[in-house]
């Protein structure tokens, strides 16, 4: 039960999300390594507190996803009674409680800013709401998915590191915008449509469910083209932090070389209706813009 109970936390997304929020840290020249960096110890409590975070949306959404999962996700621990309802909820709300706990407890190591304890009560706040409200929203939810994919870069962006005791703190902060915004937006862009792909595969059993989705409002072509246009959009503003100086020329280099295959590949298994692998190519494309972001900055 305890292996079934771990695959509902979707381990492959904690890790792309603690990824994630190193790599924020390391664009930002602000690892535990550099002057005025994080701690190795709030590092570790930050990745640990989105680990519970997302440990516990998952698990959450499986209970109160059951019966759409009846139809569209068979396979999953909670409809295979691999794990039990009463384990489910008592492993959600031990995590959201550890998430907390991490929060609280960086931002008590830290002693001069709650930035963490505040960021971690409102991200538990808006994935329950996602959870029992925005996900039953079409196209909303798509989006509030993807924004929640770029909340560790967001915690990175609002962290009190590297920033001076002098009036340009306006500065460092356009700076750290300037760094992070690229890494974020084609986070948001290419998780909507990840979230899209998905819906589209999930068509048949969310109507059975009398689930509403984009798809089955606008009309799955439309949905398609949607999710399509937003990954050559992506494609297509890869040069743009090249060009404003944030970016050397490499990154473009090796998210061009990757990209170009990946976006192009995606929209072929889209076009034949393999939704799965579409959605797989996209969470490709997106840790590969990460590790070309490591190796070229």
């Amino acid at each position: 039960m305890l292996l079934a109970l771990f695959k509902m936390t979707r381990p492959v997304n904690i890790v792309i999300a603690m990824v994630t929020l190193v790599i924020g840290y390391y664009l930002l020249g602000q690892m535990p390594t550099h002057e005025n960096g994080i701690t190795w110890v709030s590092l570790i409590l930050q990745a640990f507190g989105f680990a519970f975070a997302i440990a516990f949306a998952n698990i959450q959404n499986d209970i109160w996803d059951l019966d759409s999962d009846r139809l569209n996700r068979p396979e999953r621990p909670l409809v295979s009674g691999k794990v039990s309802i009463k384990a489910a909820k008592s492993a959600w709300i031990i995590m959201m409680t550890l998430t907390l706990i991490c929060g609280i407890a960086e931002s008590l190591l830290q002693r001069a800013s709650f930035v963490s304890a505040i960021f971690f009560l409102i991200l538990v706040v808006l994935l329950r709401t996602y959870n029992k409200i925005l996900k039953h929203i079409p196209l909303l939810k798509n989006m509030t998915v993807a924004f929640l994919c770029a909340t560790p870069l967001i915690l990175c962006l609002f962290y009190p590191t590297g920033f001076k005791e002098t009036e340009d703190f306006s500065l460092e902060l356009s700076d750290k915008i300037g760094l992070l915004y690229p890494a974020m937006l084609f986070a948001f862009l290419l998780t909507t449509a990840r979230e899209i792909y998905k819906d589209l595969e999930d068509e048949t059993g969310d109507l059975k469910a009398g689930i509403i989705t984009f798809p089955l409002i606008a009309g799955a072509p439309t949905a398609r083209r949607l999710a399509g246009f937003i990954c050559i959009f992506c494609w297509a503003i890869l040069p743009l932090p090249v060009v404003q100086g944030y970016y050397p020329t490499l990154f473009l280099i090796i998210t061009g070389a990757i990209f170009t295959p990946t976006i192009l590949s995606i929209l072929i298994f889209a076009h034949k209706r393999n939704y799965r692998r579409a959605q797989k190519l996209v969470k490709v494309a997106m840790f590969a813009g990460l590790i070309a972001l490591v190796v070229s900055c």
